[in-house]
């Protein structure tokens, strides 16, 4: 269908396209960088404020043990957010590692965003390897989120232990009514490089049609488009050539839809 569209589009639409999506793309930086996420907007005191947590992450790794991961994130760089991290095993995410879904979706909000911290909610590593329990401390100067301080605790073992005592417990209290259980919400990506995260927040939103994504159409496409921008995934660097390149779209297509989404 989309190669249908673009056969279709004189060149002079085409080049107008192309002029569009760069456009679109300034609108972008310009839009983030007053919601002060942009490595222009955080400022090198900001960064220095930020990397003074330091000891607090090696303080803290040794404190909750082996299976809780600490990770000092620095927002000025989302492609490479994370500046400090102890028990890194435990999502096997190093320095230099980029910033989760979670908060991509958090400074899109931007000045909605009024809590000081989050805690008790579920992230996974890619692949749903390992699910974990986690909190997020937000680091604020001047009002603005430069920073935040994360604990990821390893559930694994707890789950399985869990797990077992149903199965135990259920050999003695038959239940012939199982419980319900209430939807999850959407649980936290803890990806260790940009292109693990770019491509689990896509499959995210992908995995909800049951179609391929040659056979979406047009209105599902700007769906896909507009829950990926609510979700903040235009905010990592190459976000839409990377999202073109799965849908099977030109790139200025992606933008047009960008702007659609925003409209």
């Amino acid at each position: 269908m989309e190669a249908a569209e673009r056969d279709e589009a004189p060149r002079e639409a085409i080049s107008q396209e192309v002029g569009s999506r760069e456009e679109i793309s300034g609108e972008v930086d310009s839009a983030i960088s007053r919601e002060g996420i942009s490595g222009e907007a955080i400022s090198q005191a900001d960064s220095e404020y930020v990397a003074s947590f330091k000891p607090l992450v090696e303080f803290l790794g040794v404190a909750l043990g082996e299976s809780t991961e600490v990770v000092l994130h620095d927002v000025s760089d989302l492609d490479h957010s994370v500046i400090a991290i102890a028990n890194s095993h435990v999502t096997q995410r190093t320095v230099g590692s980029p910033a989760t879904d979670l908060m991509l979706r958090v400074l899109r909000a931007g000045e909605g965003t009024t809590a000081d911290y989050l805690t008790g909610y579920e992230a996974i590593t890619p692949g749903r390897a390992r699910t974990l329990r986690s909190s997020t401390f937000f680091i604020r100067r001047r009002g603005r989120i430069i920073g935040m301080l994360c604990l990821n605790s390893d559930q694994t073992v707890l789950r399985q232990l869990d797990e077992t005592v149903k199965k135990i417990a259920s050999l003695y209290f038959p239940n012939p009514e199982r419980r319900k259980e209430a939807p999850a919400e959407k649980p936290e990506i803890l990806a260790s490089s940009v292109a693990d995260m770019k491509t689990a927040a896509m499959e995210s939103v992908l995995s909800r049609y049951h179609v391929s994504v040659d056979h979406l159409t047009q209105a599902e496409r700007l769906e896909v488009v507009r829950s990926l921008d609510e979700d903040g995934f235009f905010q990592l660097r190459g976000a839409v050539t990377d999202l073109a390149l799965a849908m099977n779209l030109s790139e200025p297509t992606v933008y047009r839809y960008l702007r659609q989404a925003r409209a």
